[in-house]
């Protein structure tokens, strides 16, 4: 039988705190979950429509359509859609859901447009974005080459994000009166 003296004791009780606190130090810690970052808006509906003035001679407005509501605090800077034949700079105008509609109001259009700037755009606020077909404008080397059918943005001072549109509607031609 092994009889321990009071130092003997003392310098194992140590060890074994110090095995224990090492084994305990050394276990893979759990990492926090990855807070999921915010969206900066949610996507209403996306559509491809033709206008048709009411001068003959002026030419009809044509291509894609996105209605977003902005959900972030900071406005948006400017929008790019990046589609299969390029890279294009997109208007941004406020839009409002018409729900009464006047008999001389033109068949097929939804939505009331106004003019707004990036810093009049609050939370809540719903835009049209429309990509305009003309202007030369580089498509910067943080964009992926792949990316297509895919809107990008940028918001107060953030870098480039990016919005995937998956599928895009079509709605009936509006002649205007």
């Amino acid at each position: 039988m092994v009889i321990f003296t009071f130092m003997q004791l003392k310098y194992l009780l140590c060890l074994f705190a110090m095995f224990v606190a090492l084994a305990g130090n050394a276990q893979n810690k759990k990492k926090a979950p990855k807070k999921k970052p915010q969206p900066y808006f949610k996507l209403v509906e996306a559509f491809t429509q033709n206008t048709y003035p009411a001068k003959p001679h002026a030419t009809p407005t044509t291509g894609e359509h996105f209605i977003i509501v902005w959900e972030a605090a900071k406005y948006p800077e400017t929008f790019f859609w990046r589609k299969d034949s390029g890279w294009l700079p997109c208007k941004m105008m406020m839009a409002h859901k018409v729900v009464c509609k006047s008999p001389d109001f033109p068949e097929g259009m939804d939505y009331t447009i106004s003019h707004v700037k990036g810093d009049d755009i609050h939370v809540g606020d719903t835009l049209e974005l429309t990509p305009m077909l003309r202007g030369k404008f580089p498509v910067p080397n943080e964009i992926p080459k792949y990316a297509k059918s895919t809107l990008f943005f940028r918001a107060g001072k953030s870098g480039w994000q990016s919005f995937p549109v998956a599928g895009i509607g079509a709605k009936p031609d509006i002649t205007m009166p």
